[in-house]
């Protein structure tokens, strides 16, 4: 997290969630990022954001407490649509696939080729997978929901375990 002359516009600050601790970087009206601590791609995610939007200093905003709120909802099973604002932070590509993940049903999953045939370009499947490992809003953004064509759990950044275990909480009636 940089620090730079001038007040800060971004604000990081850990959430201890029960699959981890994650990281949320807001501002004043939006979520920029919410990563798992302990993703390795975190500190590069960081720098790129600081350098594009400005420094990032430790603290919280509303939209912290919000964040707070409704993921501590989320994992008791009370909430499943959030409603936190976000800024996405990627090409047009990725954010269509982003869209497109926030369209997915609570409790369902898809594959990545159904997705790549959703955003109408069906040979567009690692493409999507890139673009959905490139996701830098967890669990809000459900990139958790996508899996294997045939049924099986790959491909997430913050861990298989964390995949399995929000997809089961999804499953709970």
């Amino acid at each position: 997290m940089g620090t730079q002359k001038g007040a800060a516009k971004l604000f990081a600050h850990p959430i201890e969630t029960p699959v981890g601790t994650m990281v949320a970087v807001c501002d004043a009206t939006h979520l920029h990022l919410l990563e798992f601590a302990d993703r390795k791609e975190l500190p590069k995610e960081l720098r790129k954001l600081g350098a594009s939007l400005g420094s990032i200093a430790t603290g919280q905003t509303q939209i912290t407490r919000n964040l707070h709120d409704q993921l501590g909802a989320y994992f008791a099973t009370s909430l499943s649509n959030f409603s936190i604002p976000m800024v996405l932070h990627g090409t047009d590509f990725t954010k269509s696939v982003w869209t497109a993940l926030l369209k997915l049903p609570f409790g369902t999953t898809t594959s990545y080729g159904d997705l790549s045939i959703t955003l109408g370009n069906p040979t567009a499947t690692r493409a999507v997978a890139r673009a959905n490992g490139a996701n830098q809003i967890a669990i809000l953004i459900p990139c958790h929901r996508v899996i294997g064509a045939d049924g099986s759990l790959t491909g997430y950044a913050g861990g298989l375990w964390r995949k399995r275990a929000l997809l089961e909480l999804e499953r709970q009636p």
